[in-house]
C-alpha cells in the first residue's frame, strides 16, 4: 500500500517538475515536451561523443561527455551503453502499475545523486531512457539544478518503430518481421551501437545494488 501511495506522489512530483520550471524552449524532443536543457542529440552522435575524439580535438563542449542512463535497474542490467552510468528516474524498480515491486525515485534525490557523482555543473551530460521521454524529464531537472551542458538522446536506448509516410511500420532489417527490435530507431535497435550487460561497480546505482542481481 505504501508503494502504491508513493506512485501517486511520484505522479504529482512529475507534474510539478513539468509545470514549474522556467523553460526556455517548448519543443525539440520526440514527445514535444517542454525543455530547458541545451539540445537533443542522436544516439549515433552520443556514441561518437562518448567514445571518440579523445582529447577533444574537435573542440566541442560535448566531446568526452558522460551518459546518464535513467532507466530502471532491471532495464539497465538487461543491456546499456558500455560507458553509461545508471542513475534511475523516475522509477528505480518496475513501474507504478506493479505496486508490490515498484520503487519510485523523487526528483530531488535524482538531482542529489547526480551532483554527488558529477559535482561540476559544466560536465557534459547526455541523458538516456528507453524511448526519450524519461530522459527529457531528467535533463530538465539537471538544467534547473544548474547543469549547463545537458543534452537528451533523442531516440533513447530501444527507440520507437520506424514508419513510412502513411504510418506503416517498416521492416528496416528485412527479416520479414515488421516492428521487431531491429526495426526500432534507438541505440540498441537499427543503429546497432555497442551494448553491454556488465555491471561495473562505479557505474551501477549503489543504493540499490542488490536489485541488479535478482
Amino acid at each position: 500500500m505504501r508503494k502504491f501511495t508513493n506512485s501517486i506522489l511520484m505522479s504529482g512530483y512529475l507534474l510539478l517538475a513539468l509545470t514549474t520550471s522556467a523553460y526556455v524552449y517548448a519543443d525539440g524532443n520526440r514527445y514535444d515536451l517542454p525543455r530547458n536543457y541545451h539540445s537533443e542529440v542522436s544516439a549515433a552522435k552520443a556514441y561518437i561523443l562518448t567514445n571518440h575524439d579523445k582529447g577533444n580535438v574537435g573542440e566541442s563542449e560535448f566531446n568526452n561527455a558522460i551518459i546518464i542512463d535513467v532507466r530502471t535497474v532491471e532495464e539497465y542490467g538487461a543491456g546499456h551503453p558500455p560507458k553509461a552510468s545508471n542513475i534511475p528516474f523516475p522509477h528505480i524498480h518496475s513501474r507504478p502499475n506493479k505496486p508490490d515491486i515498484y520503487i519510485p525515485q523523487l526528483p530531488e534525490q535524482f538531482v542529489s545523486d547526480v551532483i554527488a557523482a558529477y559535482p561540476d555543473r559544466n560536465t557534459p551530460i547526455l541523458t538516456l531512457c528507453r524511448t526519450g521521454y524519461r530522459s527529457v524529464l531528467a535533463a530538465n531537472l539537471l538544467a534547473d539544478a544548474g547543469y549547463t551542458n545537458v543534452r537528451n538522446i533523442w531516440q533513447g536506448f530501444v527507440g520507437n518503430t520506424k514508419v513510412d509516410t502513411v504510418g506503416n511500420v517498416l521492416d528496416l532489417n528485412n527479416n520479414g518481421i515488421d516492428g521487431d527490435a531491429g526495426d526500432r530507431d534507438g541505440w540498441s535497435g537499427y543503429q546497432e551501437l555497442p551494448v553491454s550487460t556488465k555491471l561495473l561497480p562505479q557505474l551501477i546505482y549503489a543504493p540499490y545494488e542488490y536489485l541488479y542481481y535478482q
